[in-house]
């Protein structure tokens, strides 16, 4: 210890209280003190900025990871990028653990970072493009959830320090540095390298961590984590670890936007000053979640961002206006990060977003919202033709009537004709394989069951093996290989059930198991909204089509199409083809040459969806491997059969 006197002196840190001292375990305890602030109390602050909520705590312990990879990349540096969260649920005394491979830190570092309270430590006052913005994130994290650990490899040495609350007080304890074995590193999982472990004990009664799979969904899409999640240069792994300490099951977190079409994007003046914000738009296909419904996690909403730091999500005046619920996007403002820089008060005290007091913010609020009202607008006229479309007695009815048609041609293809009087208690398919249902809809992060019946007497055997797979990335099959169990009711049915999860708001796409020469298909969609979504009919109820629908915002080169997921017939009126038979107000039925085209286009839906579903389940005769060819044989026959009964259902003389 020769010599430590006079280093405490060089580096400025002759204020610490007391002399070294030994602690219970045995360590080399170099410095304990009272926690040094700016100028707030540690408790307090950390009450309000954390609300003893575990996600607001990782948020400021994932950016700091981040900002320490950054500050690497800024330098020149190449990282890995990992981030490794660990979550040890227990009945008392919870653990969350988060490591990084970055900088790493000294022990001079940490009597600076973690030692004192409301200091600029992030990098923000040197310009860097990162997070933290008060120096007070990783201390409000530990004590708002209990108390808690940092551990660090830097060079040759491994260093510790700790934020405990003795006697109600919070206090810092800073141990000597040791050399960074082996032992050492293989305990704290940094094999080689500089790393940081920040470990926190949730030793608060009234903190709440929630189950593994809320946690990682919520984490996952936290508004402030989406450019992280979405990095290609991070991997955020999220582990659950036993009471016991064993590895249960792992996930790599990850963000993707919803599914949309940019609608606007331009740079703006801020009136009143040297700032420009460059607002980008996007429209997505279906109604998004809000901030008023999902809070931090909606996928509704601007993110507001400085210098690739988001600092907020808002619909500004539109936050609670249903038909701004279409759009997300992002407005982004690096004057912000200048008026951070210098002091200004122009985020709330309490890391909850912009403080639209500021006069620069009532500024950059008026320039956004002028953008956006004339999009909300338009939207809520399109809701209000379509709504009157949807009100006219006269189309409802011959809709009505029509579907009722389609749907009896339907049951009479695709129907099971079996003459030998029995019947099943448990509905299959003719092909003996099928999901039930056929069309579900998954909301994004979360899991849905979908169950597959197959015909054990005669098709399959119990025990027998189902892959599954799906044609699209974002529709994750979490279960891709499942065993057929006898159903409890009926043993001549075989039962399994399929785990899938949606990652994309307004993806879509086909999940398929095999069983041997077996297939059976189910359509998911992924939503964005949390209550629970009415299923559309499955086949017990007859109905393959219920709606016909007019869009005038599908995509045009495609006329007519079947949407699978709502079982709706869809017109597009925006092709050119269908555009120019429309009357006045938009509307393809009032003259006979749009019915007769309106019949044309529902024929041609109905047709070639009776013929994939026919060829697909089994019902209709099709050679192996010649499944395209045997859809279209069968789409001309039926059109052939069934077109001018169509037409006397649709057009009117």
């Amino acid at each position: 210890m020769q010599g430590r006197p006079a280093w405490r002196k060089q580096d400025n840190l002759t204020e610490l209280e007391g002399r070294p001292y030994i602690n219970r375990k045995g360590t080399f305890i170099v410095s304990s003190r009272k926690l040094q602030y700016a100028d707030r109390v540690a408790l307090q602050q950390a009450d309000q900025a954390i609300r003893k909520d575990v996600f607001r705590a990782l948020v400021e312990v994932i950016t700091n990871c981040n900002d320490s990879y950054s500050r690497l990349e800024q330098a020149g540096w190449s990282v890995g990028g990992e981030i490794i969260i660990d979550v040890q649920r227990k009945h008392k005394n919870s653990i969350i653990r988060v490591r990084d491979h970055a900088e790493g830190m000294t022990d001079i570092r940490m009597d600076k970072v973690v030692g004192t309270y409301g200091e600029a430590t992030s990098g923000l006052k040197e310009d860097k493009h990162v997070r933290g913005m008060w120096g007070r994130g990783l201390k409000d994290s530990i004590f708002g959830l209990g108390h808690g650990y940092v551990r660090s490899f830097k060079g040759g040495n491994f260093y510790t320090c700790s934020l405990l609350i003795k006697k109600g007080i919070p206090t810092f304890d800073l141990d000597e540095p040791v050399r960074a074995t082996v032992p050492l590193r293989q305990q704290y999982e940094v094999p080689e390298g500089n790393g940081t472990i920040l470990e926190i004990h949730i030793s608060r009664g009234d903190v709440k961590v929630p189950q593994f799979d809320n946690f990682r969904n919520y984490l996952q899409r936290h508004f402030e984590l989406r450019p992280i999640m979405s990095n290609p240069r991070r991997k955020i792994i999220l582990r659950d670890i036993a009471p016991d300490g064993k590895l249960r099951q792992e996930h790599v977190l990850s963000y993707k936007s919803p599914r949309g079409e940019k609608v606007l994007s331009e740079r703006i003046k801020v009136e009143g000053f040297p700032a420009t914000v460059k607002l980008d738009v996007f429209r997505s296909g279906i109604q998004l979640s809000t901030r008023s419904e999902e809070g931090d996690y909606a996928d509704g909403g601007l993110l507001v961002i400085s210098k690739a730091t988001v600092i907020s999500l808002t619909m500004l005046k539109f936050e609670n206006d249903p038909y701004a619920a279409y759009f997300y996007g992002s407005m982004q403002c690096d004057y912000l990060h200048d008026l951070l820089k210098n002091d200004e008060p122009v985020l709330t005290a309490t890391r909850d977003g912009i403080n639209w007091t500021h006069p620069f913010a009532k500024a950059l609020k008026l320039a956004v919202e002028s953008k956006l009202e004339p999009l909300i607008e338009a939207e809520r006229k399109h809701a209000v033709h379509d709504e009157q479309t949807k009100l006219d007695k006269q189309l409802r009815q011959k809709i009505d009537h029509a579907l009722h048609e389609l749907n009896t041609i339907a049951l009479s293809e695709l129907s099971d004709r079996r003459t030998d009087g029995t019947q099943k208690v448990i509905e299959l398919p003719p092909s003996g394989i099928g999901f039930f249902p056929e069309r579900a809809f998954v909301q994004t992060g979360q899991h849905l069951n979908l169950v597959l019946r197959v015909d054990i007497a005669e098709k399959a055997r119990a025990g027998a093996t189902v892959t599954v797979i799906s044609n699209n990335p974002e529709i994750i099959i979490s279960t891709p290989q499942v065993v057929i169990q006898p159903h409890k009711n009926d043993p001549t049915i075989g039962e399994a059930r399929i785990r899938v999860e949606g990652r994309q708001v307004g993806s879509e796409g086909m999940v398929t198991a095999y069983v041997g020469r077996l297939r059976a298909e189910a359509m998911v969609q992924v939503h964005s909204k949390k209550e629970a979504l009415a299923p559309p009919p499955t086949r017990s109820n007859n109905a393959l089509f219920t709606d016909i629908r007019f869009d005038d915002r599908t995509d045009s080169r495609q006329r007519v199409y079947f949407d699978r997921v709502n079982s709706s017939i869809v017109i597009a009126t925006g092709a050119p083809s269908v555009k120019i038979y429309l009357d006045e107000n938009n509307r393809l039925d009032t003259t006979v040459q749009g019915q007769v085209l309106l019949a044309e286009l529902v024929t041609e839906a109905v047709c070639r969806e009776i013929a994939r579903n026919g060829v697909e389940r089994g019902k209709f005769l099709v050679l192996e491997g010649s499944e395209a060819d045997a859809i279209q044989n069968h789409f001309i026959r039926l059109q052939n059969r069934y077109a001018h009964l169509i037409h006397q259902y649709i057009v009117t003389l």
